[in-house]
C-alpha cells in the first residue's frame, strides 16, 4: 500500500521513521494487516540507510504496531491491535513508573467505578453470563476456603468487559497481574466472605440495569479494598522494621 512519506533529514532519522509510519496508521492510511514496502523500498522513501529502517521497524514491533515477519513471503505488517497488548503496555508503564500499591488501588477505584456503572447500563446477555460465571467461582472457593483471590479479579475483568469500552477494560486487565499476589498475600477467611457479598451485590445492580446502584456500590467496594491495602501495607512494614531491629548487631558498651 503507497503511502505519501517523505525523506528524512534529522539526525535521529529512525525516531521520524516510527513517527510517520505511526501517523499513518493512526490516520488509517494504513490498516490492520496491510504489508509495508520492504526495507529497501522505504531506505530510499526516506533517503536513509536500511539500518535506520530496520532500527525504526523494531521500535514499532516492540510497541504493537507491526509484525516483523520472515520468509519469502514475510515483511512488516500492521499489527490487529487487541484489548491484551494495550493491557500489557499499561502494566509494563505502571512497572517502569513503580508506581505504588497504594497508587495503583487509588486509579482502580476511580476507573472502576466507572465500568460498573457502564456494565449496568451496556451489558449484553453473554457478558453478563460471564459476570454471572465468576461470581459463581466466587461463592465456590469461599465454601470451600479456598483462595479468593483469581475468582476475585476475574469478576472485576468481567465487568469491566462488560462496560464495551476496550480503553478501561484494558486498564482494568492490566491491574489485575500487579494485585493478585498482593490479594494472595492479604487473604483471609473474613475477608473473602465480605468480598463476595459485596460481588452479589453489585451483580444484581447490574442485572437490574441499576448504573448510579452499580457505581456506589463498587465504590464502597473498592474504598473498603484500599483501607484494608493500607492497614495491610503499614503492618507489613512494622513487621519489617522489627525484623531489621532484630538483625542489627548489638553495638558493644565501652566504659
Amino acid at each position: 500500500m503507497s503511502v505519501a512519506f517523505t525523506p528524512i533529514r534529522q539526525a535521529r532519522a529512525s525516531g521520524e521513521i516510527v513517527s510517520q509510519i505511526e501517523r499513518a496508521i493512526f490516520d488509517r492510511e494504513l490498516g490492520p494487516g496491510d504489508r509495508l514496502e520492504s526495507e529497501r523500498e522505504l531506505a530510499e522513501r526516506f533517503g536513509v540507510s536500511r539500518i535506520t529502517v530496520r532500527d525504526a521497524l523494531r521500535v514499532l514491533e516492540a510497541r504493537g504496531l507491526v509484525q516483523v515477519r520472515v520468509g519469502a513471503t514475510g515483511g512488516a505488517f500492521v499489527s490487529e491491535t487487541n484489548v491484551d497488548q494495550v493491557a500489557e503496555s499499561i502494566s509494563t508503564m505502571i512497572r517502569l513508573r513503580r508506581m505504588t500499591l497504594s497508587g495503583v488501588a487509588e486509579a482502580r477505584t476511580v476507573v472502576e467505578s466507572a465500568t460498573c456503572q457502564l456494565a449496568a447500563q451496556r451489558a449484553d446477555p453473554p457478558a453478563l453470563a460471564k459476570i454471572e460465571q465468576a461470581a459463581e467461582r466466587g461463592r465456590a472457593v469461599v465454601r470451600e476456603q479456598a483462595p479468593h483471590t483469581e475468582a476475585s479479579m476475574d469478576f472485576h475483568v468481567a465487568i469491566a468487559e462488560a462496560s464495551g469500552n476496550e480503553l478501561l477494560s484494558a486498564t482494568v486487565a492490566a491491574y489485575r497481574d500487579l494485585l493478585v499476589q498482593t490479594l494472595h498475600d492479604m487473604r483471609d477467611v473474613r475477608s473473602a466472605r465480605t468480598t463476595q457479598r459485596a460481588h452479589e451485590e453489585i451483580l444484581d445492580a447490574i442485572r437490574s440495569r441499576d448504573p448510579a446502584a452499580a457505581r456506589t456500590l463498587m465504590l464502597a467496594h473498592l474504598q473498603d479494598f484500599e483501607k484494608r491495602l493500607r492497614r495491610w501495607l503499614q503492618t507489613k512494614e512494622e513487621t519489617e522494621v522489627l525484623a531489621r531491629a532484630k538483625r542489627r548487631p548489638a553495638v558493644a558498651r565501652t566504659g
